[in-house]
């Protein structure tokens, strides 16, 4: 089953519409996050997808400048920490599906995925 818009934008686009620059990120996201789901073959639940400035700030530790803000990150629910495993064992399908990973160590319980490189360029980083 594909991830859908609705899923990740969370009913926030309503108060906080979109860009035309975000609703193209948030069609890169969707085409990234779903051909890595379909290699994934596994549900996929979004834990945090959009992210509005105002409800950005009222999470912790959240980046000042994040990617969720823009429609260009999404986090899934990863209790079991099965998903980041996946992407730490399949960095090549990363890689084809332009997906970069926020390092496992720091997201325990979600896996945070983005469609743009961080700053180091490097596909599994460190925020």
């Amino acid at each position: 089953m594909a991830i859908s818009r609705n899923e990740v934008l969370m009913g926030r686009d309503k108060q906080y519409p979109l860009t035309q620059e975000m609703e193209q990120n948030l069609a890169k996201l969707l085409q990234a996050l779903n051909l890595f789901r379909q290699m994934y073959g596994k549900p996929m639940t979004v834990s945090s997808g959009y992210r509005p400035a105002a409800i950005n700030a009222q999470v912790a530790n959240a980046a000042k400048k994040s990617n969720h803000m823009v429609c260009l990150a999404c986090d899934f629910k990863d209790t079991d920490g099965a998903l980041d495993k996946y992407c730490m064992d399949n960095l090549y399908i990363l890689e084809q599906c332009g997906l970069y990973l926020e390092h496992p160590d720091a997201t325990p319980g979600w896996c945070h995925l983005q469609c743009v490189p961080p700053k180091s360029g490097k596909r599994v980083f460190r925020p």
